[in-house]
């Protein structure tokens, strides 16, 4: 029952970061910005064509290669997880880190960069710059889980 909680958590999460980026492909212009209810977040298109902060974007042909190996190195982790008995919170990290993975190796795969639609507004220009997608999020949530879950051991 708990494989299906975390097998399903891995699709959904999937689905909605790329229908979500999808819907931002279709409907928002580059440059364009729509501001979500409070004012601090911003709904935004950005292509990123490399890696963290558009790094390497000059070498797409590493970017494609390191994107596969990473991909298949988090695949690897995650079926040796999956095949332990117990570890749901390692299994729920693996999954939330995949699913993010596979949305932004999708996107690189099939589009050739990948695309970030959340900002923040901020006074900080560094900060006002960065766009991020659910993806990335989850990558950072499922990194989190299993750094902690690892460090109670």
């Amino acid at each position: 029952m708990l494989s299906l909680i975390v097998a399903g958590t891995f699709t959904i999460l999937l689905g909605l970061d790329v229908l979500l980026k999808q819907h931002v492909e279709e409907t928002i212009r580059p440059g364009e910005e729509k501001e979500l209810p409070g004012g601090k977040v911003v709904i935004r298109k950005v292509y990123n064509k490399g890696f963290l902060l558009n790094s390497l974007e000059s070498h797409p042909a590493l970017i494609k290669t390191v994107s596969i190996l990473a991909g298949a190195g988090v695949l690897a982790c995650g079926v040796w997880t999956f095949a332990r008995k117990g570890h749901f919170t390692e299994k729920l990290g693996m999954a939330i880190l995949g699913a993010g993975a596979s949305s932004n190796i999708f996107d690189r795969l099939s589009r050739g960069k990948v695309i970030d639609y959340i900002g923040i507004r901020s006074k900080n220009q560094f900060l006002a710059r960065l766009t991020a997608n659910l993806g990335d999020f989850y990558i950072l949530l499922g990194a989190v889980l299993l750094a902690l879950k690892n460090g109670r051991k």
